[in-house]
């Protein structure tokens, strides 16, 4: 597993990437300070691709980790500022809503804040879903090789992520968290197919 954490950059399937600091509005309306390893960016849509480790965030829904870096895609005309240290953009992320309550209030009044359903675009991600009911896992595999997906049955280093139902397999997770592939949730594929934007990862620390 790599150290998103601490490192200045990160190997990740055989590139080295920097890691960044930023302060981040998602389309709930949440402010998140974040680190963050890009891999692919898609400028014509906003979007950036990578591994990620929330350092703070206010949103009850997802669990701050400092040991488990997941996969996310980030829209970046909702970062509010980057910074050279985590410590920078903790200190911001507490001063966030006075020190950039205008950046804010101007994104959120963008008629696409909330989500705009677009048709599906090559995403060329590696995924493998698990733990699923039949109808339910031909349904997920239909809707990703629609986007560009390439699906899978096996979990390997070249896995982009591990896509878990309720009834997901111990081994597979705890293979896929030892080669560093993140874990996320069926809703997630459906938001990142439907909008482009996965805001928060769902992530196992075994």
């Amino acid at each position: 597993m790599f150290d998103l954490y601490s490192a200045g950059s990160i190997i990740y399937q055989g590139n080295e990437l920097p890691v960044f600091n930023l302060l981040y509005l998602s389309n709930k309306g949440v402010v998140s300070a974040k680190r963050m390893a890009a891999y692919h960016s898609d400028p014509d849509r906003k979007l950036v691709y990578g591994m990620q480790m929330t350092l703070a965030t206010d949103d009850d829904g997802v669990e701050a980790s400092y040991l488990a870096p997941t996969f996310v895609s980030l829209r970046t005309d909702r970062v509010l500022d980057v910074f050279e240290t985590q410590e920078e953009a903790l200190v911001a992320y507490v001063q966030a809503n006075s020190r950039y309550a205008d950046r804010i209030q101007q994104i959120k009044s963008d008629p696409g804040y909330h989500g705009r359903k677009l048709p599906p675009k090559d995403y060329s991600f590696k995924v493998c879903f698990t733990g699923f009911a039949k109808a339910d896992k031909a349904d997920l595999t239909e809707l990703a090789v629609a986007a560009g997906m390439k699906v899978v049955t096996s979990v390997s280093a070249s896995l982009d992520f591990l896509c878990c139902g309720d009834n997901a397999g111990w081994s597979k997770m705890k293979k896929a968290n030892e080669l560093g592939v993140s874990l996320v949730r069926d809703d997630q594929i459906r938001l990142l197919v439907e909008t482009g934007e996965l805001p928060e990862s769902y992530s196992e620390s075994l």
